[in-house]
């Protein structure tokens, strides 16, 4: 029976794979164009990803070495949200796409690709104890496991968005 590092470990790769296979089949000129996901672009939903991806990545090893991360490591950026900036996930998605789309499309793809593999990288780090103890993490504030709050921060939510990018994909031809 595989362990929970194993099988965390899988789904965040099997869901990379499935949504970057989608992704690879978009052209590249229009990933820019918004309304793809909602009012989003390709690009605003990569950084969405990246945004989630990253945060968590920095707090999981800020807990793991004791070191607290910066706000490079949190957000990708020297500077960091403001308390209006985080009130809601809708503000908090705001703040990442505002800035995504004064970026280029390559440096969001970059981030996207290495966000998630520090992601990958940090909960490689974790041991079996890390991932299902309530509480192990102060950045989590309810007494849910690494393991359970994983999911909603990468594979379930890269397998929430790709059917939209999927019906996106079938308006193109």
């Amino acid at each position: 029976m595989p362990s929970t590092k194993q099988e965390c470990l899988a789904q965040m790769h099997d869901a990379f794979a499935e949504f970057d296979a989608v992704l690879a089949k978009l052209p590249r000129d229009r990933l820019t164009e918004p309304d793809a996901v909602g009012i989003w672009s390709i690009r605003d939903l990569l950084a969405h990803f990246a945004n989630y991806e990253r945060y968590v990545a920095a707090e999981i090893m800020g807990t793991l070495t004791g070191q607290p991360p910066s706000n490079q490591d949190r957000y990708g950026r020297d500077d960091a949200p403001t308390a209006a900036d985080e009130a809601n996930d809708d503000t908090t998605n705001a703040w990442v796409v505002a800035w995504a789309r004064r970026r280029t499309l390559e440096s969001v793809l970059t981030d996207y690709a290495e966000a998630h593999y520090r992601l990958v990288r940090a909960v490689e780090e974790c041991s079996e104890a890390d991932l299902d103890g309530a509480g192990r993490f102060p950045w989590i504030n309810d007494s849910r496991t690494l393991a359970e709050v994983l999911p909603n921060q990468c594979w379930q939510h890269h397998r929430e968005h790709l059917p939209d990018v999927v019906r996106w994909r079938e308006t193109l031809r």
